[in-house]
């Protein structure tokens, strides 16, 4: 496959990521850790960690010094690296402020700021009918989104090459530079391996689990790639740009083809032994009429139309009808949020979250907000008579973007643990190859 990036056959490979928000711990042998040394080169990138932090965090803009009373470092020292950190794109020299009517002395010090630019993360949202990919910023803001429908029998081979080239179009969209896009990751349905580099199980999405979409986009676009469930996601999108920034303890339900909850607990994600906390569509959900696990789908254009029945109604005419105050949708609403209360309950008891956030696609738009509204209402109620203590119940604020809001803060992490560390190993403006900063182990070349 051809890559965008020339690479030599005898490169070596690249150690493994490091994603602060998933992955397995580094292992440790208790009682064998060797006494830490710090060399040169370690402690200027940690003086250069925190210049950066320093320059991110003061407002208005800070001089040198600002940063060298911030930092408690020399004035030469400061000069030095910020200089270095200039030639890598990470900050710049800001605007100087207009002051008209006012006379300097002299030319007026300068003043620093980051450049969220200098770098990009990629999130992306693979369903069974779609494929979306945001390119953000290092603040994470949006840049570029790009969305793609695809066949729900697609192969896997086949949404990889989707995949790929709706991230392809997002960045050409944006103008980036390919070479700047320092971490991807991938949203998905289905069950994700500890490690974050290899999905287990996906049974509604045909071939998805021999398809390596890691591999495919580490190979497409030269950086590391994570791939993790989109319900993890969502709840992590949620807890940064959504309902649950202020709950350390949150279980945020995602309600698509198949259930799926991701668990916030101490502020962190819960993944589980082998990555598969949160997979409620496996329960048995009481009064279900099929003998398979989970709570039937009630999801537009997922249900369609039977010839044989055409009084049937589909997912779209209950949630339109329900919005509208038909009463038979109405009762289907209502019936549908008690058969999830009680469903979930066992888990709610088992973790006693702070809060409960519904995220769903079944309401895209604000007219079909009053069905959304039974649906929350009717799980609470039923909740009420089931749990010790209750959570407060709301709707995510993301609504159909939770869970690439949270692949975008997925990757995220993983450049900032390395502009928290060791920022300067980051390529500077022209640079080919992987980021360096962003291995776990050894020094960066």
């Amino acid at each position: 496959m051809a890559t965008s990036r020339d690479r030599s056959p005898s490169t070596a490979p690249a150690p493994r990521a490091l994603w602060p928000l998933g992955g397995l711990p580094e292992p440790h042998s208790p009682g064998r850790e060797l006494p830490a040394v710090v060399g040169v080169a370690d402690l200027r990138a940690t003086n250069a960690a925190a210049i950066l932090a320093a320059v991110r965090s003061t407002d208005p803009h800070p001089r040198l010094s600002t940063l060298a009373e911030a930092t408690k470092l020399s004035r030469p020292t400061v000069e030095a690296i910020v200089e270095e950190l200039m030639d890598c794109g990470l900050i710049e020299v800001a605007p100087a402020v207009s002051a008209r009517g006012q006379r300097s002395p002299g030319r007026p010090a300068r003043r620093f700021r980051f450049c969220p630019h200098a770098g990009f993360v990629i999130g992306v949202d693979v369903r069974a009918r779609s494929v979306s990919a945001c390119l953000a910023d290092l603040d994470g803001r949006p840049v570029a989104v790009e969305r793609k429908a695809v066949r729900a029998d697609l192969g896997g081979r086949a949404r990889a090459r989707a995949v790929t080239g709706v991230v392809q179009h997002a960045i050409d969209r944006s103008g980036a530079d390919t070479r700047r896009v320092w971490a991807a990751t991938v949203g998905t349905p289905g069950l994700v391996d500890r490690s974050n580099t290899r999905i287990r199980q996906a049974d509604n999405l045909k071939g998805w689990t021999e398809a390596d979409i890691v591999t495919t986009l580490r190979d497409a676009f030269g950086c590391p790639v994570a791939v993790e469930n989109d319900a993890n996601l969502a709840a992590l999108g949620e807890q940064w740009r959504g309902v649950g920034g202020a709950a350390d303890e949150m279980v945020f339900v995602l309600l698509g083809e198949r259930l799926g909850a991701g668990v916030i607990t101490g502020g962190r994600l819960l993944r589980g032994h082998r990555g598969a906390a949160g997979e409620i569509g496996f329960i048995h959900f009481p009064g279900s009429p099929s003998s398979q696990p989970g709570l039937e789908p009630l999801v537009p254009d997922a249900v369609a139309p039977d010839p044989a029945d055409p009084a049937r109604r589909t997912g779209t005419d209950i949630v339109h009808g329900a919005a509208s105050g038909d009463p038979e949708a109405v009762a289907a609403i209502t019936s549908y949020g008690r058969r999830l209360a009680a469903g979930i309950a066992p888990v709610l008891l088992a973790l006693d979250p702070a809060l409960v956030v519904l995220g769903t696609s079944l309401f895209p738009v604000p007219g079909l907000l009053p069905a959304a509204e039974l649906l929350l209402n009717a799980a609470e109620d039923e909740a009420r008579s089931l749990l010790v203590d209750l959570p407060q119940w709301r709707l995510s604020a993301l609504g159909d973007e939770a869970v690439i809001t949270g692949a975008v803060r997925f990757a995220l992490s993983s450049v900032e643990e390395v502009l928290r560390t060791r920022p300067t190993s980051l390529p500077s403006q022209g640079a080919l190859g992987r980021p360096p900063g962003l291995g776990t182990g050894g020094e960066a070349p």
